[in-house]
């Protein structure tokens, strides 16, 4: 093996690790809107049974009124929604089985009753179960009232 085997061989070994991330975390990134969208759509439907469905059972909710919630009193005060949920500027991050995702959501909701800021961010937990994702925390950072 002489000099340029070796540097050929080290720039596809560097080549090949380059690759392997970036699929993985475009892997990782459909997981992440995969996760958002499962939550979200079930959140739309205003079905407590739909949401509980995807819901970890330690889930927990923390809204900017500081108000939270855990899986039993959020299944009993779902926000209601208007319009189809809008996200933007996902940022995730994860590891084996679990997803932080950040982003932003355009919607129009109430929660007991009162109107909620449209546009605002969010930050969602979601864990891999035997059915797909759950989401196991939430932070709700719009307005309320």
């Amino acid at each position: 093996m002489n000099k340029r085997d070796l540097a050929l061989g080290l720039l596809a070994g560097v080549a090949g690790v380059s690759l392997a991330a970036t699929a993985s975390q475009a892997m990782g990134e459909d997981d992440a809107r995969a996760a958002i969208a499962m939550w979200l759509g079930a959140v739309q439907t205003g079905d407590p049974a739909a949401v509980e469905a995807v819901l970890a059972p330690e889930f927990q909710i923390l809204r900017s009124d500081g108000s939270g919630h855990d899986k039993t009193s959020y299944l009993a005060n779902l926000p209601k929604q208007s319009t189809k949920p809008e996200v933007s500027d996902i940022a995730f991050s994860g590891n084996g089985d679990v997803i932080v995702a950040r982003y932003m959501l355009r919607i129009e909701q109430t929660i007991n009753g009162k109107p909620v800021q449209a546009m605002a961010p969010r930050l969602s937990v979601f864990r891999r179960g035997g059915a797909g994702w759950l989401i196991v925390a939430h932070a709700n950072f719009a307005q309320i009232g």
